[in-house]
């Protein structure tokens, strides 16, 4: 089995930070959604210059993902890479708990 990893592409270099959940959805339809299987390890990496994720984008971003997987499916298979962000995984887990 190949290794899943989708390396997001944010055209605006300038953007820091992410937030919208209209605008998380539309980026994982664009950029994930059908491009690795949710049942294997996956990794999603996101751009060098991103350094905070508002709740609103997690939810709408990561809403699939978590809808069809789970918690602990999450945190079986998924893993993030944001060189900025300190423990991204956990921050992204305890936001979604919240949906």
């Amino acid at each position: 089995m190949t290794e899943q990893k989708v390396a997001l592409e944010i055209r605006d270099r300038s953007l820091t930070k992410l937030a919208g959940n209209s605008y998380g959805r539309k980026l994982f339809s664009e950029q994930v959604d059908g491009k690795i299987d949710l049942d294997q390890p996956f990794t999603i990496e996101f751009p060098e210059q991103i350094d905070y994720l508002a709740s609103s984008f997690i939810q709408g971003f990561f809403g699939k993902i978590y809808t069809e997987i789970g918690r602990e499916g999450m945190e079986k298979n998924f893993d993030i890479i944001a060189p900025k962000i300190d423990n991204p995984k956990k921050v992204i887990l305890d936001r979604l708990m919240l949906m």
